[in-house]
């Protein structure tokens, strides 16, 4: 992350002035000058070109939906001529890479962009005339493509803006003048519609931004990295040089790029420098016979350079601040080696100016510390986003509570009723998606604390079951629990720990095969207390377990495929085991089952329930 004490006008072609960050970047997170941007879409330009290849994928989806379109329209013309535009599609989203992927033709490649955009919404507004589906199936087929626009195709913002409020408006317009659309509903699809592109805007905005900072970052650390590269070279020429002609010491002491020295031990006389050191500490009048303890800045060093004359002892180069001509102090590499000069013992005092490599490597420090605040600021992006979208998420999940449960009356049609339980169960769920998101980000971001209280395993894993076991029996999954005896007391946080339990029966009834059977036991091992979840679903490669326990990573599968799900349950069980002292651990194979085991330490037992332990463990 690039702070905004640290960005320099000059960036922006202003020389001597500083600017905050956001005068760096424009409403839609572009930079606002125009030829920084212009270098930015240069540098990433394969990137926008094979990221429209990549959405070729979605596009095949788009059109292979015409067989649902099959199902719902029938056998007429007017499918025919879906099914025609949905296969045309394919083309009209390859113009943009087919013809105007060269670095020169942006503003082209753009504009074919924004109109196969609005070539396949078209395409979909066709469909959902002549299908007649549901409003709802249409609401969240439309709101699936706003969001494809803004998380997958590249498009400039704007643009993006443009095409997605347009095409709400005139979708909402259009089902509107359905004779079984009430105002109401479709004013609530408008307003789903509103947030999804707000959401969308506003994500894409700061990918923009975080995008280009790290563009800038990146920039000025292979600046930085060039400079020490020029460096090294230099520094190896030289070498090269000094290697060619020390036959001749006198020539070599001369010619040398580097400051050299000849120091009489015992009075530390500089009996002969040369022309280097003439340049960096002054002339060979006020050099020659000057004692050379006296250009130390630190007065302990030059106790040391003192012990080191005296014992005649080899030692390791150090680097220290001395006064040049000026007398200013400067940051050297000084080494030193005892040689014969004119067949007199002497010290040959080797100097190097490392005042900018010191510079550089502070600069490079700052730019570490620059990307692990933007890793911050990613977390703390996250956090601020979920609160956002918990605001409207729960007015939507009351007002469809209350519609569902007719609390002002009754709606009238079932079937809206049947649509309301439908938005409940989906804002219900996106909700638990962002409060797993939340807790994540939280965790990343260090402020996740746990609220320790003593804690029944019992009614832990017992109140986790219940929330699991109506989806159990579903699948004619049997849920078995193994507990010890007496039952076992933990210093824990509760609703943490529950969190845990229900990610993992929830994955191991989720990839469990029909009328399998999950097992949840505890016992007492060495280590302390092992809470297992077993079952005999699919299983997981033992390559593929640290991806499972990644962020937003699901491990590929026949049977992931069809489920739900983000990736998270797994590393949050593993985050929040973790913050309580313990281990999480994952034995599984293919085909055979997947045992999970969290491993609490001893000091998380309390009363009997240790007593129990160290009973056993003895």
């Amino acid at each position: 992350m690039i702070s905004s004490t640290n960005i320099a006008a000059t960036n922006m072609d202003v020389p001597g002035i500083e600017l905050p960050v956001n005068h760096l970047f424009g409403p839609c997170g572009e930079f606002a000058d125009r030829k920084r941007e212009a270098e930015f879409l240069d540098g990433t330009w394969s990137e926008h070109v094979e990221r429209m290849k990549a959405i070729q994928l979605a596009v095949m989806c788009f059109a292979a939906w015409g067989i649902v379109d099959y199902f719902v329209i029938g056998m007429s013309w007017i499918l025919g001529l879906i099914l025609a535009l949905r296969v045309l599609a394919l083309f009209v989203t390859r113009i943009p890479t087919l013809f105007f992927s060269d670095i020169n033709s942006k503003p082209a490649f753009f504009a074919s962009v924004t109109v196969s955009q609005v070539y396949v919404f078209s395409v979909y507004l066709i469909s959902v005339y002549a299908g007649q589906l549901p409003i709802g199936e249409q609401a969240l087929s439309a709101l699936t493509i706003i969001f494809a626009f803004y998380f997958g195709v590249p498009n400039r913002l704007v643009f993006n803006i443009v095409v997605c409020a347009v095409s709400a408006v005139i979708f909402v317009a259009m089902i509107a003048q359905s004779d079984d659309v009430s105002l109401r509903s479709a004013a609530m699809v408008l307003m789903l519609l509103g947030i999804g592109n707000l959401c969308g805007a506003q994500f894409a905005r700061v990918t923009n931004r975080m995008r280009r900072s790290e563009f800038m970052t990146l920039a000025a650390q292979r600046e930085l990295n060039e400079q020490l590269i020029s460096e090294v070279a230099s520094r190896e020429e030289a070498q090269r040089i000094a290697a060619v002609t020390e036959e001749n010491f006198q020539s070599i002491f001369v010619a040398a790029p580097e400051v050299l020295a000849v120091v009489e031990p015992g009075t530390y006389r500089i009996i002969q420098a040369n022309r280097k050191a003439h340049e960096l500490f002054g002339p060979r009048e006020g050099l020659s016979g000057r004692d050379a303890r006296d250009l130390f800045v630190d007065e302990k060093l030059r106790k040391s350079f003192d012990d080191t004359a005296l014992g005649l002892r080899p030692r390791a180069p150090i680097e220290a601040q001395l006064f040049n001509g000026d007398g200013k102090p400067i940051w050297t590499h000084i080494s030193v080696a005892f040689v014969r000069f004119h067949g007199a013992p002497a010290l040959l005092v080797a100097l190097q100016d490392v005042t900018a490599r010191r510079h550089e490597a502070e600069a490079l420090r700052e730019a570490r510390d620059q990307a692990n605040d933007a890793s911050r600021s990613k977390s703390e992006f996250l956090a601020n986003m979920s609160h956002e979208l918990r605001t409207p998420l729960n007015a939507i999940i009351g007002f469809s509570e209350a519609l569902e449960r007719e609390l002002f009356g009754p709606v009238g049609n079932p079937r809206y009723l049947e649509y309301a339980g439908d938005i409940h169960d989906s804002g219900v769920h996106l909700l638990n998606l962002i409060n797993d998101i939340l807790d994540l980000s939280k965790i990343e971001a260090g402020h996740f604390r746990l609220h320790e209280d003593e804690a029944d395993l019992n009614d832990i894993v017992a109140s986790a079951c219940r929330i699991v076991r109506h989806r159990a029996q579903q699948a004619s999954i049997n849920i078995e629990i193994d507990l010890p005896k007496p039952t076992v007391t933990l210093l824990a946080d509760e609703r943490a720990l529950k969190q845990v339990l229900i990610n993992l029966i929830s994955n191991a009834v989720k990839f469990s095969n029909d009328c399998g059977t999950v097992r949840v036991e505890a016992q007492f091992t060495a280590d302390g207390l092992c809470l297992a979840v077993i079952d005999n679903g699919i299983g997981i490669a033992e390559e593929d377990i640290p991806r499972a326990l990644a962020p937003f990573t699901q491990v590929d599968g026949t049977l992931s495929r069809s489920h739900e799900g983000t990736g998270l349950g797994l590393p949050l069980a593993k985050y929040m085991t973790e913050l309580h002292d313990g281990r999480l651990l994952i034995e599984s194979t293919p085909g055979v089952g997947t045992r999970v085991s969290v491993v609490l330490p001893a000091s998380r037992l309390v009363g009997r329930s240790a007593v129990s332990f160290a009973a056993q463990s003895g």
